[in-house]
């Protein structure tokens, strides 16, 4: 890789996602499970980026 720096492409910052989980043995306020919590990447020129997981796990989750 040569040292000059390519252009950012896509950048993201503190993303947070979570899953509120209601009930429970004792039934008290909500709490949440943390399945992303404060990631932060960018994206380059040339850089390829990757997001694997089972099906089902949540890689195309919204706020939506």
């Amino acid at each position: 890789m040569n040292n000059i720096a390519s252009p950012v492409l896509m950048e993201i910052q503190s993303v947070k996602k979570y899953f509120p989980v209601r009930g429970g043995i004792t039934l008290q306020k909500p709490s949440a499970v943390k399945a992303v919590d404060g990631v932060s990447l960018s994206v380059h020129e040339g850089e390829t980026l990757a997001l694997v997981g089972e099906s089902g796990c949540g890689k195309s989750t919204s706020d939506d």
